[in-house]
Formats: structure tokens, C-alpha cells, sequence
């Protein structure tokens, strides 16, 4: 803001003085406009107006445009317009949440005055609130959508030339494939079948352990699961919901909200929590006692395994302990999926797309970086005996006629 300019208004109408008055940007745009200055004209002349008051209301006025031309420039400003133009979007909750960690950190600086480098070193440091584990490149592509989508706002009110986000990359970090680790067929099979001892490990693992290695979906996933997302005529489910730590989510994006269809190996599953529920007339299809849906997968997992100074410190979860039972060393359960995908390639009972449909990724490029490592020699056992284009490319070994 540059100036303002301002004069006394006699509206014969009005019982009040009125001020007009234009303000001057240094963007060399200007914003014109009246108002009352609640003073009688019976009271005060003309003179005594444009004399006394006049000059004290314009330092006024440029006292409150400055302060509210400096909230205008802060980042939680067009944060603020940012996250309103997204309220009916479908990743609306994670993207609030996650320009509120942003704003932890950048709400009350001015926009013009944050750097390339700060905003990058930020993202190195990014790590998950609860494990305190660094978070992944995708991870951080999003938290850069924030920035990126809040910095076009401050374009558009002609505060800085260029998005400066557009000029930081993210390197991809190497990805520990060790922490991948599929049960055989013959470790599935005797958990499925050791989890039917509900008084040692609950009442709802055997049958989590049931779709979760036949349908390779995500634990948050499955606890979403409501009965009118199952169609048991048809065979197919809807995934369009997470459950987790307490709180019922939209699913991560788009493409993991999915219609599968139901596999042969999940549905005695499937149909016996369905059943139960209906029994309990719940809506969800795991639910407790009471039908209310499962907070996290805790409950049925229990609690994870905690080691410290190579000393295991929590032995009672559900999990360990079935793991302990089958004599299978320690593995995260998320390895369910995981065996789900390998197995599915390795039988090539699902082609690479429609193993990506299952999962819920959105290209192919994320089963191959997963993936790879457990189907890399498969491609040698194919069949040799195979000609694509039939004859009409030739044989190059051939002597040309009359050659």
C-alpha cells in the first residue's frame, strides 16, 4: 500500500458525513469505496470534517490496511483460501491435516519471505508424528502439493512472480525391499489354521488372517468394511472407507477407492462375519460385542511387537504370540498383503494391472519397485516356443530367394 486518498461526502439523503476514499497499491492497482463516518451533519460542519477529522479517520485507516495487508500476506491466509476451494474434494481430510502441520511451522510468516531452502530442508526432516519414522518421497510429494497450491494463490494476488515449488525435487530414497517379507504357502496355511483357537488369539484374527491373505487389502481398509459394501450375490466389495487410530477416513486417494471382486479363498470368511454381524445388527462387518465398528487394528492384532536393546519387551499381542505357536520368526502383519501380491504373481493367477486394481496403486511402476525383487527370475520359465507376429516378420537366418 502506497496511499490513500480521501473526501467528505454531503449525501442529502443521509443523516451522516460519509467518507470516499481510494487506496494506492505498490502493484499500482487501487481500490476506491465509501462509507459513513457516523457523525451528524447537525452536529459537525462541513469544515470541521474536512479539517479535524478527516486526517485523523486516513491515519487511521492506513494503520488497520497495514495490519491487515501483513495478515494478507501470511501464509495461513491463502492457506485458509486453499483449503476451502478442497472442502468437496475427496482427499479433503488428509489434505487438512496435512496443511496443519504445515502451518505449525509456516502460518505466521509472510508468504514473500519464505525460501526455496526452507521449505526443502522441511521436508527432509519430515517424519510420522506417532513413530517417528521419516516419511516416504510420495509422502513428501504431497506435503510439496500443499506448498505448491498455496503459493499459486499468492500469485494470483500478485505477491510473488513464480511458484517457487515448482524448482524442488525430492530425491527417492532407498527403499528397505528387506521389510518385505511374504509368508510361504505353507506358514500361511498354519496360520489360518492355528488363529481358530479364539481363546488364545481372539475372536476376529482367524478370520482378518482369512480375507487379508485372499484379498490383499490394508488393514484400515478391512476395518472399514461395512455389510452394504458387500455384495455376496454377485461376489464383489466396494473399498471406499479406512478405519484407523479411532477415526473413520475417506479412503488415501482415488484410485484406492476400488470394486473387487470377492475370491473363492476369502468368501467362507467374508460370509461368516456377515452372518455375525447381521446377528448383532451392525453395519460393520468387524465390529465388537456391541456392533460398533473396530477403532484400529490393535484389537485384533493386539499390540505390536516392541523391541529395545535386542530385549523383546511386549510378548502378549495376539500376533506374536501366533507367530511364536507356528514357530515363525517375527513379522510385521502387513505381510499379509505382501504375501497376497507375491503370491499372485508368482501363481500368475492376477496379471500385473489387475494385481495393481486389488491393491489399490496407481500405476504399475509401484508393484515393480514393491515387487520385483520377489519375481525377478520368473520370466526365465517362459515359454521359448513363441512367435508374437506369427511368420510375417521372417526369419532373418533365411537366405533371401535367388540370394
Amino acid at each position: 500500500m502506497q496511499e490513500i486518498k480521501a473526501m467528505i461526502l454531503d449525501r442529502a439523503a443521509k443523516k451522516m458525513w460519509y467518507v470516499r476514499y481510494t487506496v494506492f497499491f505498490d502493484n499500482g492497482n487501487r481500490s476506491t469505496a465509501e462509507e459513513s463516518t457516523k457523525v451528524p451533519k447537525r452536529e459537525k460542519s462541513l469544515t470541521w470534517m474536512q479539517t479535524k477529522y478527516l486526517p485523523v479517520w486516513i491515519a487511521r485507516k492506513k494503520e488497520k490496511l497495514k495490519i491487515q495487508e501483513k495478515a494478507n500476506h501470511q501464509f495461513a491466509y491463502f492457506a485458509d483460501i486453499f483449503l476451502a476451494a478442497r472442502e468437496n474434494f475427496h482427499d479433503y481430510q488428509n489434505t487438512q491435516y496435512r496443511t496443519s502441520r504445515v502451518l505449525e511451522d509456516f502460518g505466521k510468516k509472510s508468504i514473500t519471505s519464505i525460501t526455496k531452502l526452507e521449505i526443502k530442508l522441511w521436508l527432509q526432516a519430515l517424519k510420522h508424528k506417532a513413530t517417528g519414522i521419516p516419511l516416504s518421497k510420495n509422502s513428501k510429494l504431497k506435503y510439496l502439493g500443499i506448498f505448491r497450491g498455496i503459493f499459486e494463490l499468492a500469485i494470483d494476488a500478485q505477491l510473488i512472480s513464480h511458484n517457487l515449488c515448482d524448482e524442488i525435487r525430492i530425491q527417492q530414497e532407498r527403499r528397505n525391499l528387506n521389510k518385505i517379507e511374504p509368508f510361504s504357502v505353507e506358514e500361511t496355511c498354519l496360520l489360518i489354521q492355528r488363529s481358530q483357537c479364539r481363546e488364545k488369539y481372539g475372536q476376529l484374527l482367524h478370520e482378518y488372517l482369512g480375507i487379508a491373505f485372499n484379498m490383499g487389502m490394508s488393514p484400515a481398509e478391512i476395518l472399514g468394511l461395512q455389510l452394504s459394501d458387500i455384495d455376496l450375490k454377485n461376489r464383489i466389495l466396494r473399498i471406499q472407507r479406512n478405519i484407523t487410530k479411532g477415526k473413520i477416513k475417506e479412503t488415501k486417494t482415488t484410485y484406492r477407492d476400488r470394486i473387487l471382486p470377492i475370491l473363492d479363498g476369502a468368501l467362507p470368511y467374508i460370509e461368516t462375519l456377515d452372518f455375525q454381524a447381521k446377528k448383532k445388527r451392525s453395519i460393520w462387518l468387524f465390529s465388537g460385542d456391541d456392533g460398533n465398528y473396530l477403532p484400529d487394528i490393535e484389537i485384533i492384532r493386539g499390540e505390536k511387537e516392541i523391541i529395545k536393546e535386542n530385549l523383546r519387551i511386549k510378548k502378549t499381542t495376539k500376533w506374536y504370540r501366533l507367530l511364536l505357536d507356528c514357530g515363525i520368526p517375527y513379522r510385521d502383519l502387513k505381510n499379509t498383503r505382501h504375501t497376497f501380491a507375491v503370491r499372485a504373481l508368482e501363481t500368475k493367477s492376477l496379471t500385473f494391472q489387475e494385481l495393481a486394481n486389488f491393491l489399490g496403486h496407481g500405476s504399475l511402476q509401484m508393484i515393480l519397485n514393491h515387487y520385483a525383487k520377489w519375481i525377478g527370475g520368473k520370466a526365465m520359465s517362459a515359454n521359448k516356443n513363441i512367435r508374437l507376429f506369427g511368420d510375417h516378420l521372417g526369419d532373418p537366418n533365411q537366405k533371401k530367394k535367388g540370394g
